[in-house]
């Protein structure tokens, strides 16, 4: 522990003094474009500027790099404040926190030998400027890391260890340059990247502040959702995931083909009205995964719970995904109005027992639940009657 404060306290007085990157250049890229120099790479290089959309990266716009190196980027849409990526050629793309009121100035050189721009220099974006110090400073510790951990394979005795320890120290210098990153910009979204290299359940106290800046503004970006996922199942109680996990296997036992830590399958289905509505429609929001059907007296008697649930965190990014396995329409709607489920997304086929999604997801029996996080990762199954609260106390921390 002595040893990364040590080298926490160093590489947070290095970054302090500027110990990344060069002299900015003056801002000369009009608001809403991102432009400037590329050296080290041919004429023609394709340069593209990538937007995170529901947790995918998109291109939003791309030119070509002049004779002088030079390049122009204007989104045909106004870039929303969040992440963005500007890559050119197969180098490592830079990291860029802007949006349509700044334009931005970049300068970098693209070097032989390197994967991932050096020496760049960013202009009249701030929070671009901040995040370039961090990924300036760790780029060349990750590359020495991949060597270090390619030696591992190839050398043998004295040297291999050596190899192995070298690696070790780089990761500690990672970790403890991440920690003085985000501890310096807590409450930014520059934090998030750093904050995404630690462990939450090290560091609760640092996600959670983190969290608790950035959710009213942020709360549906990529990032912050990575961020808050990463936290929820830090803090989530272990036995979530199955009311008696010695009976049933992590990947959701005898009644369902995925369990915690799995990726949710998305479900694409009608509503009652027949409007289409997907699950990954919901990314960026904590969804509780509903099988039931009218006709199942257990999953009637457990949807006062699931109501009061919805009740006290809908406004705090909580959505409810019931799929039904009813065959009639007519008792299906009547149940929804009995039962006041009162929010929007509830889907079906009306092919009973043959649902779509019950199949996909390898259901025969119900009810079943499954909570899944911003990500569309599960966080955990089996959820009934208190345990569903419980878990979302967990979630949402309150």
């Amino acid at each position: 522990m002595k040893r990364i404060s040590l080298i926490s306290a160093v590489l947070l007085a290095a970054l302090s003094a500027g110990w990344v990157g060069c002299e900015a250049p003056a801002p000369k890229t009009a608001p809403g474009s991102i432009g400037g120099t590329i050296a080290g790479l041919d004429a023609g290089t394709e340069v593209v500027l990538r937007s995170f959309n529901n947790g995918n990266l998109v291109n939003v716009a791309s030119t070509t790099l002049d004779s002088a190196g030079g390049f122009t980027l204007t989104p045909a849409k106004p870039l929303t404040r969040g992440y963005h990526q500007l890559l050119a050629g197969r180098v490592h793309p830079l990291v860029l926190i802007t949006d349509q009121t700044e334009g931005v100035t970049v300068e970098a050189t693209a070097r032989a030998g390197e994967n991932y721009m050096v020496d760049a220099s960013i202009a009249g974006s701030p929070e671009s400027v901040t995040i370039a110090e961090y990924y300036g400073a760790i780029m060349p510790l990750q590359q020495r890391i991949k060597q270090a951990e390619r030696d591992t394979r190839t050398l043998s005795g004295d040297k291999r260890a050596a190899a192995k320890e070298a690696v070790t120290a780089k990761v500690d210098s990672i970790n403890a340059l991440s920690l003085a990153f985000a501890e310096k910009h807590s409450g930014t979204l520059a934090a998030l990247s750093a904050l995404e290299s630690l462990d939450a359940g090290a560091h609760k106290d640092l996600f959670k502040a983190n969290i608790e800046a950035l959710k009213d503004e942020f709360r549906n970006s990529f990032y912050f959702g990575k961020i808050k996922s990463a936290y929820d199942r830090a803090v989530l109680p272990r036995n979530m995931e199955l009311p008696n996990p010695t009976k049933q296997k992590k990947r959701g036992g005898k009644n369902s083909k995925y369990g915690q830590g799995d990726m949710a399958p998305d479900i694409v289905m009608n509503d009652p009205d027949g409007n289409e509505r997907k699950l990954s429609d919901l990314r960026g929001t904590v969804v509780l995964l509903d099988f039931w059907a009218s006709w199942c007296g257990p999953c009637r008697r457990e949807n006062p719970s699931v109501v009061r649930a919805y009740e006290k965190y809908k406004d705090q990014g909580f959505e409810v995904f019931s799929v039904s396995l009813d065959s009639d329409a007519n008792r299906w709607r009547k149940a929804i109005e009995q039962d006041q489920l009162t929010w929007p997304n509830h889907v079906s086929d009306l092919q009973g027992w043959r649902n779509g999604a019950a199949r996909e997801y390898g259901i025969n029996s119900i009810p079943h639940t499954m909570l899944i996080d911003r990500d569309g990762a599960i966080l955990a199954t089996h959820l009934r009657g208190s345990s569903v609260e419980s878990a979302l106390r967990g979630v949402f921390g309150k």
